[in-house]
């Protein structure tokens, strides 16, 4: 079974962390590094998700695109007032998204704001997607600042259910709802951030709720902040455990990926 690796993050001890980074890694982490993993866990293809600790200097992020054109894509962390030319050029150059890490920010009304909102048509114009890292109990308070803003959307990490919903998160119901409006996605990945949720089982209630095709697959390498949680083929070894039918795992780790990311067959 081919994969593709849905969430990386690389960088290099010479990227200056944005002020205030909550973390600072002390250590490389190079794309030819997660490269090398792949053949052991059957991954063709990658997706590079844009370290928070980074912002938006999304500088070491496009050159490794440019390097790996064929086989990668990006997700920038961007701020509103871009040029539209700036992002058609990062969009020829492989990025498909833009990164929303919410963990921690007091305000989410403020994505309702005109700014706001022009970003987020520019970038559906453009066929990309946001990508949204927030706690599953803040998830409601996001969308309806969201609106009626048209991007599909991308939940990292099982939406982070709230650990005290006893298995029933809002979060993944206000999920599941706004599906049902338009093109969302969430990825199975990093349990460990999941605050003690049951991965398992909301991987079953995703699938059965969403279906395959709006379920993706990423390893969280380097396991930032967890790097002792993290052990490549472990990551797909576990979407195996939760995921049992092997037709539902190939479209979740090959077939859905590669249409939104926009891979070639």
């Amino acid at each position: 079974m081919r994969a593709v690796d849905c969430h990386a993050h690389v960088f290099s001890r010479e990227c200056q962390p944005v002020q205030g980074a909550r973390y600072r890694p002390g250590y490389d982490a190079l794309v030819q590094d997660w490269m090398a993993l792949w053949p052991h866990a059957q991954v063709g293809r990658g997706v590079l998700v844009q370290p928070s600790f980074l912002g938006t200097d999304n500088g070491y992020l496009l050159r490794q695109l440019g390097a790996h054109r064929e086989r990668l894509r990006g997700v920038a962390v961007i701020a509103p007032g871009v040029a539209r030319t700036e992002l058609l050029a990062w969009s020829a150059m492989g990025v498909c998204g833009i990164r929303l890490n919410l963990i921690g920010k007091d305000e989410l009304g403020v994505y309702a704001l005109a700014d706001w909102q022009s970003l987020f048509r520019n970038i559906a114009d453009l066929g990309w997607h946001v990508e949204i890292q927030c706690e599953g109990e803040r998830v409601t308070c996001f969308l309806a600042a969201l609106g009626s803003a048209p991007p599909a959307l991308v939940f990292d990490h099982f939406g982070l259910p709230d650990p005290n919903a006893g298995g029933d998160c809002p979060g993944m119901s206000a999920i599941v709802r706004e599906a049902e409006k338009r093109t969302v996605f969430v990825k199975l990945s990093a349990p460990y951030r999941m605050r003690g949720a049951d991965a398992r089982s909301y991987a079953g209630r995703y699938l059965a709720e969403l279906g395959p095709e709006r379920l993706l697959w990423g390893s969280d390498w380097p396991w930032t902040n967890h790097e002792a949680d993290g052990a490549y083929k472990a990551c797909g070894e576990w979407l195996e455990s939760w995921i049992p039918s092997a037709a539902a795992r190939k479209a979740i780790m090959w077939d859905t990926p590669s249409a939104l990311y926009q891979f070639d067959a």
